[in-house]
């Protein structure tokens, strides 16, 4: 066994003041925690950058998040930037010495036993954290160093394998939206010149209930899932099984009830998150809204054109609200929706179903590469 901070340096240069030109800052929502890979680097100049932004960062270092909502976000910097290269505060950077091979270190941070034990270490109420000096007093198992390769050149095959069903799933979404834009063009542009309507003249519209009408005490665990906007995730709803509601508090909500083909949107928040349900037995949240369509728009159809990036500004644009934007019925039922023809509608959704079907394929072998993986962890750090 040996502590990270025996097997790292001890100092990470920082970056000063009267130091000029041009960096490439790594700031905390940087890293894509399920990648595991560094995906956002902001170029800008010294003078420019924030407060957070200190740490020199060199080629082969690890970065680890010591602040929530990002805790335990880890990535390495595996490319060289064409800037000096900048961390946040926010990461723990660890620059392994030679006697340790990098990959491994990079691995062992990603194990659940690291993870838990820095998590159960985290101080604060409103943003929990860690800092430096307890994760490098964290132990790991240290094997010989050609033991340590072998480990971590079984990890990179199966994390490559995980990256390219990523990337299969990442092209299947291009696909999905190149699609559309051939089909139908930008439906706010509206460059191929489709009839307009108002949405209240394509479906019902209702605002989620009121929060004085769901206390604490009413949530239970297994029951009726609530989706609220934070449910609402690359446009599928994905709930918490601690947030539901009993069969009685359900009926008595009966008037928020969710059925297939509604569309939940969220009302507050990051606007034009929306979903389709597909599935019974679900209510929306106080932070969402439901969307009915009638017989002239299909459900998946409005849910993508509600969803695109073009129309997410329009949203946003009509939204009110100082501390956080806000949607009511009235902004929403105003907003304006081309009037396709059902048969290309219908010839839409026909390819989306297709697409989804080699995307259940893909997922499927994601989980089990990901099951894989995290059997091996717990084999070589548990």
């Amino acid at each position: 066994m040996a502590r990270l901070g025996d097997v790292c340096e001890s100092k990470i240069d920082t970056l000063k003041s009267m130091d000029e030109g041009y960096i490439d800052y790594i700031d905390i929502s940087s890293v894509d925690n399920q990648k595991k890979t560094i995906e956002a680097v902001q170029s800008m100049l010294v003078q420019d950058a924030p407060s957070r932004a200190k740490q020199l960062v060199k080629q082969g270092d690890i970065l680890l998040s010591t602040v929530r909502p990002n805790l335990n976000a880890v990535a390495m910097v595996t490319k060289k930037y064409d800037n000096t290269l900048v961390a946040s505060t926010g990461y723990c950077i660890l620059r392994c010495l030679e006697s340790v091979n990098k990959k491994y270190v990079f691995y062992f941070c990603q194990s659940s036993s690291f993870i838990d034990k820095i998590v159960s270490q985290a101080t604060g109420a409103s943003y929990p954290a860690v800092n430096t000096t307890i994760i490098k007093n964290c132990e790991m198992p240290l094997p010989p160093i050609d033991e340590q390769r072998k480990i971590a050149a079984v990890l990179d095959k199966v994390s490559d394998l995980i990256a390219k069903r990523h990337q299969q799933l990442d092209k299947l979404d291009l696909l999905v939206k190149s699609q559309f834009i051939e089909m139908f063009g930008d439906t706010v542009r509206n460059e191929k010149g489709w009839p307009i309507c108002k949405l209240a003249d394509l479906a019902e519209i209702k605002i989620g209930p009121f929060g004085s009408l769901l206390h604490k005490e009413d949530y239970i665990e297994g029951g009726h899932a609530l989706v609220n906007p934070s449910h609402i995730v690359n446009s599928k709803i994905s709930v918490d099984p601690k947030l539901t509601i009993s069969d009685e508090k359900y009926e008595e909500l009966k008037a928020y009830k969710l059925f297939p083909e509604d569309i939940v949107l969220g009302r507050r928040g990051e606007m034009g998150r929306c979903a389709v349900v597909s599935e019974d037995g679900m209510l929306c949240g106080t932070g969402s809204m439901i969307i009915k369509p009638n017989k002239k728009m299909k459900a998946y159809f409005l849910q993508n054109i509600l969803s695109s990036p073009s129309y997410k500004s329009i949203i946003e644009s009509k939204a009110v609200g100082v501390t956080m934007l806000n949607l009511n019925v009235p902004i929403v039922s105003d907003l304006d929706i081309p009037l396709l023809p059902i048969e290309l509608q219908e010839q839409y959704i026909s390819f989306l179903k297709q697409v989804d079907k080699s995307k259940s394929t893909i997922q499927q072998s994601l989980e089990k590469l990901e099951t894989l993986k995290k059997a091996l962890m717990q084999k070589y750090f548990e």
